[in-house]
């Protein structure tokens, strides 16, 4: 039994692999491209939220009078510093913003902005939460 078990698991003359090392490498290459796939499926639906589903940019918020008020495609970048709360328009619509979220990075408004809303485009710079300089 033991020599019909390796004659069938050994290559064959040609060095052709057998069957049962072709369905191996199959099986785990298939393997690799799930895992990866749901890998990058994961990061891509999670991309831009903490594990508790908030956002690393801020929070949506209401519109008060203090609030810096910016018309969309007024400008291609702007300056805010850390916990400012700004309200966008464009074409008739708004939504309000607090940058509370991760300080001194770039926001794209695209990933602020609520579903629908018609954007230009805008990179918001936050600057550095002056209570969060380490030391």
């Amino acid at each position: 039994m033991a020599q019909l078990m390796r004659q069938r698991h050994r290559p064959s003359a040609a060095g052709h692999p057998d069957d049962l090392e072709v369905s191996m490498r199959t099986t785990s290459t298939l393997r690799a491209a799930l895992l990866a796939t749901l890998a990058a499926a994961t990061f891509s639906t999670h991309a831009d939220t903490f594990r508790n589903g908030e956002s690393f940019y801020g929070t949506p918020t209401v519109a008060t009078t203090y609030a810096r008020q910016v018309t969309l495609g007024s400008r291609a970048t702007m300056n805010v510093d850390y916990d400012s709360v700004v309200t966008f328009t464009n074409e008739g619509r708004s939504f309000t913003w607090q940058f509370n979220g991760l300080d001194h990075r770039p926001v794209d408004i695209t990933k602020i902005a609520p579903a629908g809303f018609p954007t230009k485009p805008l990179t918001i710079y936050v600057a550095p939460n002056r209570w969060n300089h380490g030391g």
